[in-house]
């Protein structure tokens, strides 16, 4: 495990809760965005109002406070740079992932803003030793003729160009998804027209035994019902291998533009710019000790036109469409074995904010191997999340409330303050070999959390919301994020799985989560926090060549909308989705794959706007070959 500590460490000793998903289960089914798979990890739901792609939330806090890595290096383009995305979880193709790392709970002590919820770390499969490939094809058809199917592509092909120093990787994807037509009874439209491309470069140049160079770039494309965003990166990574510890430095570099803006109707253009570099050393000769230092300077620039030119109508409204934002930190920790089965992880993170000023996010965390099967795990954070761009520019502003003409408008807030949190959690992991599992007890405490809710196109009502600020020259009401008071969630995970002989196996786990805003008079539930969940998961390896498999997910009830008056809030029932699957191995280089996705055919239909959908039967085929 790479992503939970500073040093890499096996999945028992790692200071964190951490689920892991390897490449056989990314191969289970076809996954167009990793959001669709990642819903079936404890501790995790799905942000998915108005039918957009699945966004992560881990422990009960919105997709703005996990932080998305791909190979240890952010995603950016979150409502950090763009409001109202759905992009982050779908940059890389899942056939070309090695694995996937989901740490739940804070790690801003070494990640910073952005990490209070916990770390997706998508990990990249790395150059052979010699020459591999595989193409593979995936097709998706809907029962219901209606509803829109699905295409996929993609390809890759690594190797040496110069045994034992160069190597070369290149894959690249396309999946598109067909619009729906008529699916709801409710008159709501269904899942919109989705097309996603990507291609990817990574040269790896190994000039000594104890060093290594990677240079890689991207170019990726998304269009998500007409709204387009394209992202292309760079990076160069150096690992160094010495007889007192390790080294990294990695110098990274994100251009996303959004080609359409956010607005329906509107073409809008803006880009972002995320600018970074790193680095950390490890000592590990240290008598009983693992210690690790480092430190990142990072800098985010936005360019948008239609959104930084202050209030529509104002004086100088639209002459200066750029903001910026910089910040440096240092971090350190240290792992101490106080008795060979007893390791205690202290850290701290310190980032300096160009708005903000100086924020400590220290942590320490208990692992304690009770006996050869048995591992206890405790641990307390503090972390911190600073304004994003939009939220703390004054002269950033958006159309909002339902309407590009006739809603309300939201600008950025000079007046805000980091947004704090506090986090506990207890777990007990046990492994027997065939069977094994474990819980965990989980809290934490968000104080002043940044918020926009509260708003209203009724221009009577506005001014006695505690964020208005005026009105547009065209009469709209204006509205401010604002600092509210504080969010609790909490809750248990548990997870189980056993070897059923040979050929069986059964894995399972169940999250119950208590999200609850306290920032008004009376506790108000939280939108899209299922109480209960549970997933299920059934393989039989035939044969050597031929494997099946029944997943099933239960979501629970949860609130789409929640208002002042509890009579008014919104709901969605729970449901259970079922999907069958299996694997043809036909010879060394050829595997097919079929199955049906919502076996039941229980599809969950929308009847307003925030709310979403989940797709009825659809029956897949998918092929890989391979050299």
């Amino acid at each position: 495990m790479v992503t939970a500590s500073a040093a890499g460490q096996t999945l028992r000793e790692a200071p964190a809760s951490i689920t892991l998903i390897d490449r056989e289960e990314l191969a289970l089914k076809p996954v167009m965005d990793l959001g669709q798979l990642l819903g079936s990890v404890e501790g995790v739901t799905l942000q998915r109002s108005g039918n957009l792609a699945p966004r992560v939330q881990l422990r009960g806090l919105d997709a703005a406070y996990t932080l998305i890595l791909i190979d240890g290096k952010r995603v950016n383009s979150t409502s950090a740079s763009f409001r109202g995305n759905d992009y982050d979880t779908g940059w890389v193709p899942a056939e070309m992932i090695e694995r996937i790392e989901v740490v739940r709970g804070p790690m801003s002590s070494l990640y910073g803003s952005d990490a209070i919820g916990g770390v997706v770390n998508i990990i990249t499969r790395r150059i052979g030793e010699a020459w591999h490939g595989s193409i593979g094809a995936d097709y998706i058809r809907q029962q219901d003729r209606d509803a829109g199917d699905t295409r996929k592509g993609t390809f890759s092909v690594s190797g040496p160009l110069v045994a034992g120093k160069l190597g070369l990787k290149v894959y690249g994807s396309r999946d598109e998804r067909d619009a729906d037509g008529a699916v709801n009874d409710s008159g709501q439209a269904g899942m919109p027209y989705n097309e996603n491309r990507s291609v990817h470069a990574t040269v790896a140049w190994t000039p000594s035994e104890n060093h290594d160079l990677d240079l890689g770039v991207d170019d990726s494309y998304r269009d998500h019902d007409g709204f387009e965003m394209k992202r292309q990166t760079g990076s160069l990574t150096w690992r160094g291998r010495y007889d007192f510890g390790s080294a990294e430095a990695i110098a990274y570099r994100d251009r996303t533009r959004n080609l359409t803006g956010s607005i329906s109707g509107e073409i809008n253009p803006n880009r972002s710019l995320l600018t970074s570099a790193s680095g950390k050393l490890t000592l590990d000769t240290l008598e009983r000790q693992t210690l690790t230092f480092g430190g990142e300077v990072r800098k985010e620039e936005l360019h948008d036109p239609a959104n930084l030119g202050g209030w529509p109508g104002s004086d100088g409204y639209g002459q200066n469409p750029d903001t910026s934002v910089q910040q440096e930190a240092l971090f350190v920790e240290d792992e101490i074995v106080l008795h060979q089965d007893l390791r205690l992880t202290l850290g701290d993170r310190f980032d300096h904010h160009e708005n903000f000023g100086g924020h400590h996010s220290p942590r320490a965390y208990l692992v304690w191997n009770a006996d050869e099967a048995i591992t206890v795990k405790a641990g307390w954070a503090r972390a911190f999340r600073a304004p994003t761009l939009l939220q703390n520019s004054p002269n950033w502003g958006s159309v909002s409330c339902g309407s590009a003409t006739t809603g309300c408008y939201v600008i950025g807030s000079t007046d805000l303050k980091p947004e704090t949190s506090t986090s506990y959690e207890l777990g007990v992991l046990i492994d027997r070999g065939r069977w094994g599992g474990g819980f965990t007890l989980f809290r934490t405490d968000l104080e002043d959390m940044i918020d926009i809710t509260s708003r209203t196109r009724d221009t009577a009502l506005a001014p006695s919301y505690p964020n208005f600020v005026g009105f547009l020259a065209d009469g709209r009401p204006i509205f401010a994020y604002q600092n509210i008071a504080r969010v609790r969630t909490q809750g248990l995970e548990a997870n189980a799985r056993i070897l059923l002989g040979e050929d069986w196996s059964v894995r399972a786990n169940y999250t119950y989560l208590d999200a609850t805003n306290l920032s008004y008079d009376t506790p108000r539930p939280m939108v899209y926090k299922p109480e209960h969940s549970a997933n299920v998961n059934l393989q039989w390896q035939a044969s050597e060549r031929i494997g099946l498999g029944l997943q099933a997910r239960y979501v629970g009830r949860q609130y789409t909308s929640v208002y002042a008056n509890a009579a008014n809030n919104l709901s969605k029932r729970g449901y259970v989705l079922a999907d069958l699957t299996s694997s043809w191995k036909l010879g060394r280089h050829l595997t097919l794959r079929a199955g049906a996705l919502n076996l039941a055919d229980h599809s969950v239909d929308r009847d307003n706007s925030s709310d979403y959908n989940e797709e009825g039967r659809r029956w897949y085929a998918s092929m890989t070959a391979s050299f």
